[in-house]
């Protein structure tokens, strides 16, 4: 049986299993199948059919290698935005192999019912400004056997183009004009010591006065010295995340100001435990240091 929608919204029962699709090919029966109940939900919208009366199924993939979203929702003529709101999937660099995704039948944008991912956050907030009749749907964990979801749909929503650019990524701008990537993210030997340590971000070596600046838009949160970063800065973003910059020469910006992405926020320099003129860069995700290079495009930089 096809788990769906013709008319009406379903709850699925919680021993309930969608259908898995194994191969993105015509000659796969399932995945024929959901193609015709894509197209049949894209002649719906069409004819002017809204909420509920609009017809929905769901089905399963598993993720093979050289998939990647935006393959998927090409061969399976879904928008992308259905497939990272549906299964929250927070960048294009996110790694989905093995991943078990749902696919839905209809283009529409779908808001999980607590917000957790920086994707689903902000389609939250879009959804707020949407002026699309939305229904909710339970549906069966794809990867959590006698577990539901609850997500909300708005049909045939497309994400902004913030939410885009986000997806997108790098989300952030280089801090500097030109740098040398002098000491990565994660563990390392010690300039100081020799011994293994982790370092949570990464050196960027740069002429000392080398302006830094603001890799995105936020709110400076704190200006302070200290015996290792030196004088440094951190900056909370738009999006809940914080960037630090350390060892500056000078602080440019006060603290609470407002600044955009490519503000001038202060000068490289050599203060705190430095072994000469370079920057400190970090990004923080609810207070946990992540690589930079997730977010900023560190070809910018040598190495």
């Amino acid at each position: 049986m096809i788990y769906g929608i013709y008319g009406a919204v379903t709850s699925f029962a919680q021993h309930a299993e969608l259908p898995l699709i194994t191969e993105l090919s015509p000659q796969n029966h399932l995945f024929q199948q959901y193609c015709d109940d894509v197209l049949y939900a894209r002649k719906a919208l069409a004819a002017g059919k809204t909420s509920r009366e609009l017809p929905l199924r769901f089905y399963r993939y598993k993720v093979q290698k050289d998939d990647t979203v935006i393959r998927i929702a090409a061969r399976c003529s879904i928008p992308y935005d259905a497939l990272i709101t549906l299964n929250s999937i927070d960048s294009v660099k996110t790694d989905i192999t093995g991943k078990i995704l749902i696919l839905p039948s209809l283009p529409a944008l779908y808001l999980p019912e607590h917000a957790v991912s920086d994707i689903e956050r902000l389609t939250e907030a879009l959804a707020k400004k949407l002026k699309i009749e939305s229904f909710s749907i339970t549906l069966p964990s794809p990867d959590k056997p006698g577990k539901n979801i609850q997500v909300e749909c708005f049909p045939n929503a497309l994400l902004d183009s913030t939410v885009r650019s986000f997806f997108f990524i790098p989300l952030y701008r280089f801090p500097l004009q030109q740098a040398v990537v002098t000491s990565p993210f994660g563990m390392r030997k010690s300039p100081f010591t020799g011994k293994t340590s982790y370092h949570a971000g990464i050196d960027l070596a740069a002429p000392s006065g080398s302006p830094v600046y603001a890799c995105a838009a936020g709110m400076v949160a704190e200006t302070a010295y200290s015996n290792i970063y030196g004088n440094y800065i951190i900056i909370r973003h738009e999006d809940g995340r914080e960037s630090l910059y350390g060892h500056l020469s000078k602080i440019k910006v006060r603290l609470y100001e407002k600044v955009k992405s490519g503000t001038i926020i202060g000068n490289v320099g050599s203060t705190g435990l430095s072994t000469g003129p370079h920057l400190h860069f970090e990004v923080r995700e609810q207070g946990k240091a992540k690589d930079p290079a997730l977010f900023i495009d560190t070809k910018k930089a040598k190495t």
